[in-house]
């Protein structure tokens, strides 16, 4: 190639073709023509010209005969099509294909290519607003229709085909995984019938098809005010996609997530039945129905294990509930651990175990020791807690005898590449050095530099939040249902003050990795704790309360504290129905003070494992008088845990001893 040639007739000398990188470096030729759109175009090739092979020695790299100069040569002549040039990178290269019949773009019937980098800019652009389109239908999961189901289940793996029927008959749609079929009959897009199987799975999965099925029927189904064209597959869709992680994962024979997750279930439903029955066998249970008392083994024990429930597929082990204290039908607000899997992050994390045998058929521990005793929270009873054998699946690419011959432990089985894991629903605001032990405790890695504090983790800060150099102030309007002697229901309006005092940093729990159901049941009771704490702020400071409207008129005394800090906003005439400062180490307290004849009085209360109260100071008792008599401050702690509402235990202490 570094030949000379004899260039073209009347050119008078010979070129050698030039580096390789010359046509990619603009450094190489600063004044190279072919770098700017408004390079010489005298030089124009002829049709033949033009036709010829990029390869050819006089057009190498993209000159032609000319001198090899580059004031003498027009850069990219010589190649089969623009698409030729624009593929070694050449933006704003002009090329004339002046006299050829049909041109466009030039006088003459000729084609300007001076915009070829602007077309290539055209088609990354396009490209980028196809990605947008494609992220936006990746997020809707389509509406309701045979055809709309089949391509769901394509994006998530499964093997979709329709079975024959005759014309006009319901058509039925199979989805197919590893271990696990799901049978869709359609008439006329309007689902009949789903069944679910598990013909891999033992019968500690098959038992809970049935429920499965009814909720993924449901998710399916018209409702009253539904039709073809508003019906969406996102709640369908998000149960499938469940189905479809645990299929995906599995490894069949072998594995199976489907009976991993179903053996955790079985021995945890062990334990809280025996939870149950041991609660039903104290006094202060003995006159209680039964659904209050697998309420409160649910809040105060190792949680319910429930299996597809709340219109959603998998386990989740329920361990707090709103409004504990009180019998009611409705269904209140619930916190989980949903249990799955995930792919192992690597080799240093325990890999999933298949079993159902995770506690021993006793639940207790017949011969505890001293240590065992002081290990359980409350010196409980000891749990007879099993470690089951490690589940091996056959390795891929099993060692060679003759290069394995008399190494120890040589052996052609691997551990799975999958684990359990944990997800926080809802997600729970935790402090820092709580977040740091429950991670430890599962031997998880956690993000020491993500640091955000806790009560802005808790309540996100916005633009008319007022800021203070010794602390956080939260003012809000909160309504209060209260009832007279007479039981006439009405609404109060509680303005309070939430101050922040000192600085703690925090941790959102979303999901965990863990490797043993123990480790879960040993966190529930400090879960609990900031569960009740979030149920309490929310009521009076969190998605339930509104702005201050207005200042109000002055009627009653409030805290110097506030009073000052209205003095220094400009603001004399609120009224502080109550202040409310947060601490959370070295521990969690609530200190409240309020008006109350004509002084201001403080209780301070403590929130301690599975969300016990207990008043740890105050000074409205005495204050109360002959009112007081009687009450203690076990009943003061007892309130709250039943109202689990600052407001209405405000109004309660207000009737009964005000």
């Amino acid at each position: 190639m570094a030949t000379p040639t004899a260039s073209k007739p009347g050119a008078g000398q010979a070129v050698a073709t030039p580096p390789v990188s010359t046509p990619f470096s603009a450094s190489n030729h600063p004044s190279h023509p072919a770098f700017s759109p408004h390079g010489p175009r005298s030089v124009v090739p002829s049709p033949q010209q033009v036709k010829k092979s990029p390869a050819n020695s006089n057009t190498m790299y993209g000159y032609p005969g000319g001198g090899g100069h580059p004031t003498n040569s027009s850069f990219g002549i010589g190649y089969d099509s623009p698409s030729a040039a624009m593929a070694l990178g050449v933006p704003g290269l002009e090329l004339g294909l002046e006299g050829l019949p049909g041109g466009i773009g030039t006088p003459g019937g000729g084609v300007s290519l001076g915009v070829l980098g602007g077309a290539r800019a055209d088609e990354d652009e396009r490209r980028r607003r196809l990605g947008q389109v494609m992220d936006i239908l990746k997020v809707s999961k389509g509406r309701l229709s045979g055809e709309g189901v089949e391509r769901l289940g394509l994006r998530l793996g499964f093997e979709c085909m329709w079975d024959s029927t005759p014309p006009g008959a319901p058509r039925l749609l199979i989805i197919a995984g590893k271990a696990l079929a799901l049978d869709i009959t359609f008439d006329r897009n309007v689902v009949q019938k789903v069944a679910l199987s598990f013909p891999e799975s033992p019968e500690i999965v098959t038992r809970h098809s049935n429920k499965a099925e009814d909720i993924l029927l449901r998710d399916v189904q018209f409702q009253a005010h539904e039709s073809p064209l508003t019906k969406k597959l996102d709640r369908f869709a998000a149960n499938l996609e469940t189905l479809a992680t645990l299929d995906k994962l599995s490894v069949i024979p072998g594995l199976n997530c489907h009976e991993a997750i179903a053996g955790i279930y079985e021995s945890v439903e062990r334990l809280h039945l025996w939870e149950v029955q041991r609660l039903k066998e104290t006094q202060e249970m003995a006159e209680k129905d039964d659904a209050y008392v697998i309420k409160t083994a649910m809040c105060t024990k190792s949680g319910k294990p429930i299996m597809h429930t709340r219109d959603r597929l998998g386990m989740s082990l329920d361990y707090w509930q709103e409004k504990r204290k009180l019998s009611s039908k409705k269904e209140e607000k619930t916190w989980s651990l949903l249990v799955d899997c995930a792919a192992l992050p690597g080799l240093d994390f325990p890999p999933i175990r298949v079993s159902e045998h995770w506690i021993s058929a006793d639940i207790q521990k017949a011969n505890a020791t001293v240590e065992d005793i002081l290990l359980e929270p409350d010196n409980g009873p000891v749990l007879d807690w099993l470690d089951p054998e490690n589940t091996m699946l056959p390795s891929a690419d099993p060692p060679k005898p003759d290069a394995m011959d008399g190494v120890e432990g040589a052996t052609d089985q691997k551990f799975p590449e999958v684990m359990f894991v944990a997800k926080f629903d809802p997600p729970l605001v935790v402090p820092y050095m709580l977040a740091t032990q429950i991670y430890d405790s599962t031997s998880a890695p956690i993000d020491h530099y993500v640091t955000t504090t806790f009560d802005e983790l808790m309540f996100p800060r916005k633009p008319e939040d007022e800021v203070h150099s010794d602390g956080r102030r939260i003012t809000r309007e909160s309504k209060v249902t209260v009832y007279s002697k007479d039981g006439e229901k009405s609404t109060v309006v509680h303005r309070s003050d939430l101050w922040i005092d000192k600085i703690d940093y925090g941790r959102t729990l979303t999901e965990l990795p863990f490797s043993h159901p123990r480790q879960l049941v040993q966190m529930l009771p400090a879960l609990r704790q900031y569960a009740f704490l979030s149920t309490l702020l929310s009521k009076s400071f969190g998605s339930n309360s509104l702005p201050p409207s207005k200042p109000l008129q002055k009627t009653e005394t409030h805290s110097k504290r506030a009073q000052f800090a209205d003095f220094m906003s400009g603001i004399s005439t609120n009224v502080k129905t109550m202040d409310v400062s947060l601490t959370t180490q070295p521990h969690l307290r609530l200190r409240t003070n309020f008006p109350f004849k004509k002084v201001t009085v403080e209780v301070t209360f403590e929130i301690n494992l599975n969300g016990v109260v207990e008043v740890v100071y105050e000074s409205l008792l005495k204050e109360a008088g002959d009112q007081g008599k009687g009450m203690t401050k076990e009943d003061l702690a007892r309130m709250l845990e039943v109202a689990e509402d600052l407001g209405v235990w405000l109004e309660f202490v207000k009737r009964r001893l005000g």
